[in-house]
């Protein structure tokens, strides 16, 4: 991973516009430069033994217009989910290189 987690106790319930800006706007213990994870990091946070809810979560790559992908932690599923009207849970990450 090219990539920090955010710890857990960061991840918020948000739409999608909201989760940008929780992003862009997050502040861990003086790191800035948070953002949401891709489609494909997000799958590397799955993946990993990183401690996250069994739930649905953001992505920052769009689908088509109003909708983005997000990922089902529970068992991978991946879907889109429309940008403003759903509200999912939101796990930051930080670029490391």
């Amino acid at each position: 991973m090219n990539f920090e987690i955010a710890p857990k106790s960061t991840e918020i319930k948000a739409t999608w516009d909201d989760a940008i800006a929780y992003c862009d706007s997050l502040n861990v213990d003086g790191k800035i430069g948070w953002r949401l994870p891709t489609k494909d990091e997000l799958t590397e946070i799955y993946e990993s033994n990183n401690d996250y809810e069994p739930i649905w979560y953001w992505s920052s790559t769009e689908f088509f217009k109003g909708t983005a992908w997000q990922q089902n932690f529970n068992n991978g599923t991946k879907s889109h989910s429309s940008k403003n009207f759903n509200i999912i849970y939101v796990r930051a990450i930080r670029s490391t290189v």
